[in-house]
């Protein structure tokens, strides 16, 4: 392939990019927006099967469409759990959760002070920190948000329309130095409920078979063979200091119709019509004198699950949470003196802050599983052959949930062919149920003709499946090997507990 240098803005040496993409421009090496800021965006709980800017069929994100232009794009980046916290965790250490441990939220969820995070690094080379979040699993008190200056401890679930003018506002003070911005808001989230503007553009109860309360948050699965699925949905349990003796109100079930599940998927892309639009109108009020010194990464942790082999919801361990449909997820990075394009290639969450960490010459002391992805932006250079995940669901819960009433270890590994999901379901003793042996099972998908991951094939290519199992289970305990200090122990706030319930995480 031929290659061009050229000087552009601040003598930027740029090299065509490899894999098609004539003329698209790419960073110099290492150390390039050393003094730069950055900016990092998440929008929680939105996979690219859902965005327009991947190719769902439906407008959703048109802000982030036209923002894209001057982004690189990463089409194919995977993330190593189906929920917040321990992705966030990974986000922040490059560390998967059996390196860092954070696999629960009721106890042992606080980062090991031995290990660093991106906060942290950033603070001591100098930079202003702030964090404006959705609370709860980025709550300020929490170990992988050590390092923040700055972070309001808003409550559980809140949305951009208040993480978005905080963010602002901080701005406004803090531009002239150098700094640390991490923005995040909870509106995609359910229960899916988008604002006015937006409420009715894909969604209508006319003409449908609907049931369901979309004010509340379900998680189910298929008992039948028909289309229908049963869910459970939290009740609010009396308040801390109630009378003991009352009987504890159980969970609530439903029968959710194929109506309801297109309904709530309808209003699930209304809010993300919602987060797009907040999203687009922050990134737009940033002037060109700040962008041309940030470093700008917009994000998700993981997506969300429709009733995809009759699970609905990303419910605990319960098999289905690692489908491509929660763990293919967004992201993008914008550049200065970069322009726009696609990226293809494998990519994990835990490779962003080793990428960032070299682009702006931060020394990085302690080990990471991720890698940089430089070689894969400046010239198409493959940085994973595999990517992973995997995580122990229900490790710490000291209520049952009903779809959280498995434990498990849920375990991913694929590469462009190939996808092997792997659990092992611990049995349930609460109930007072007889000790029973774990059950193992596989699940292999061919992602090239069966990219909806429809036909499981684990029985007819053992010898694919032993392979794939040999390499995931290298690197769980690769990654295992890593750990440096078990987390500290706190309890949640009951409040929080209660408030994460009713958002149908236990």
């Amino acid at each position: 392939m031929n290659r061009s240098c050229r000087i552009l803005t601040g003598c930027l040496l740029l090299a065509a990019a490899a894999r098609g993409a004539a003329g698209a421009e790419a960073p110099a090496p290492a150390g390039r927006y050393k003094g730069f800021n950055l900016l990092i965006v998440s929008m929680t709980n939105i996979g690219t099967d859902h965005m327009s800017l991947y190719g769902y069929n439906r407008k959703t994100t048109p802000y982030l469409d036209k923002w894209a232009e001057g982004a690189l794009v990463f089409d194919d980046v995977f993330t190593p759990a189906s929920w917040t916290l321990p992705v966030g965790t990974s986000l922040f250490t490059s560390l998967t959760p059996n390196a860092h441990q954070i696999m629960g939220r009721n106890r042992d969820i606080l980062l090991s002070e031995k290990i660093k995070s991106l906060p942290e690094l950033l603070s001591a080379a100098g930079f202003r920190t702030a964090a404006f979040t959705g609370g709860l699993d980025y709550m300020p008190s929490l170990g992988h948000m050590r390092g923040f200056s700055t972070a309001p401890d808003n409550p559980p679930f809140t949305k951009f329309d208040v993480t978005v003018p905080q963010a602002q506002d901080w701005l406004a003070k803090n531009r002239d130095g150098r700094f640390f911005l991490f923005v995040h808001g909870y509106d995609t989230h359910p229960p899916f409920l988008p604002s006015k503007q937006f409420e009715g553009v894909f969604s209508s109860t006319a003409g449908r078979n609907i049931t369901v309360d979309p004010t509340r948050t379900y998680r189910g699965y298929r008992e039948s063979k028909d289309a229908d699925i049963t869910a459970s949905y939290h009740v609010v349990r009396p308040p801390p200091g109630a009378d003991k003796k009352k009987k504890r109100v159980k969970d609530a079930k439903v029968v959710l119709t194929p109506d309801d599940i297109t309904y709530l998927r309808d209003l699930y892309d209304e809010t993300i019509l919602d987060a797009d639009r907040r999203v687009g109108e922050f990134l737009g009020s940033l002037d060109q004198g700040l962008l041309d010194r940030t470093v700008v990464v917009v994000l998700s942790e993981h997506g969300e699950m429709f009733a995809k082999h009759g699970r609905f919801g990303r419910a605990g361990g319960i098999r289905g949470t690692l489908f491509d449909d929660v763990v293919h997820v967004p992201l993008l990075i914008r550049l200065p003196g970069v322009q726009g394009r696609r990226v293809r290639g494998l990519v994990q969450i835990v490779d962003i802050l080793p990428t960032l960490a070299e682009l702006t010459g931060l020394p990085l002391k302690d080990k990471t599983e991720g890698v940089s992805l430089l070689p894969l932006i400046s010239s198409g250079t493959p940085v994973n052959e595999f990517v992973y995940g995997g995580t122990r669901y229900n490790t710490y819960m000291p209520e049952t949930y009903e779809p959280y009433g498995i434990s498990s270890i849920n375990e991913y590994i694929r590469d462009y062919k190939w996808k092997l999901i792997h659990e092992i379901t611990f049995p349930d003793l609460k109930e007072g149920r007889a000790p029973g042996d774990p059950e193992e099972t596989f699940e292999l998908y061919d992602l090239k003709a069966d990219p909806g991951e429809a036909v499981n094939l684990a029985a007819d290519r053992p010898e694919t499946v032993k392979d794939l199992a040999v390499r995931l289970k290298r690197w769980a305990e690769a990654s295992r090997g890593l750990s440096r200090g078990e987390p500290s122990k706190r309890a949640l706030p009951q409040e929080v507990m209660e408030k994460a319930k009713q958002h149908g995480y236990w």
